[in-house]
């Protein structure tokens, strides 16, 4: 197992890849699928309902034909509710115009803290024509872990979002420049 035999491919088309999806899902997510927010049929609604957004693309991890971790993302236009679920408005400079939300990232256990996420979170950037991008982070997830890598990748907090579900944590919503380059510590 080395990071080297990792290899990505990208997807415009939920339907090519919709099973894959769920299935590395349900490794990356194993110890919360009990959670209402996090059952299998959750995320396949909430996959679905992002899948036929626009701009909608997707990162596979593979290693040896197996996935291993994913990313998605889709644009978002002022007035989508992504910003109008926050708490407070975001600065401008994400509102005025289209945006790349990246909706979920996921590395299986024992690929991770091998810098695939990164691979795969830029991998979606790489030709965005978005200025800037958002995601939305628990703020607990890893201990807080989560949203410290995030930070290294350049986000910044800009605001909190409290899902529509009342099972679902209030989330922290980040951007940056989509071009941004992250500086190796």
């Amino acid at each position: 197992m080395t990071v080297e035999t990792i290899t990505l491919r990208s997807f415009t088309d939920l339907s090519d890849i919709r099973e894959t999806l769920i299935g590395v899902y349900a490794d990356v997510r194993a110890e919360l699928l009990h959670l209402p927010n996090y059952k299998l049929t959750t995320f396949a609604e909430r996959l679905d309902r992002h899948g036929a957004e626009p701009g909608w693309e997707a990162a596979i991890a593979y290693e040896h034909g197996e996935a291993v971790g994913y990313a998605y993302a889709n644009t978002i236009e002022p007035g989508n509710r992504w910003w109008t679920r926050l708490t407070s408005p975001p600065p401008n400079i994400y509102t005025a115009g289209p945006v790349v939300a990246i909706k979920e990232i996921g590395v299986v256990q024992k690929w991770r803290g091998q810098g695939i996420a990164q691979r795969l979170h830029d991998d979606l950037l790489k030709s965005r024509a978005e200025r800037y991008t958002t995601l939305c982070v628990n703020g607990a997830a890893g201990g807080g872990k989560v949203q410290a890598l995030y930070e290294r990748w350049g986000y910044e907090t800009i605001g909190h979002q409290q899902p529509l579900s009342p099972d679902a944590p209030q989330l922290t919503c980040m951007g940056r420049p989509v071009s941004h380059r992250v500086q190796n510590p």
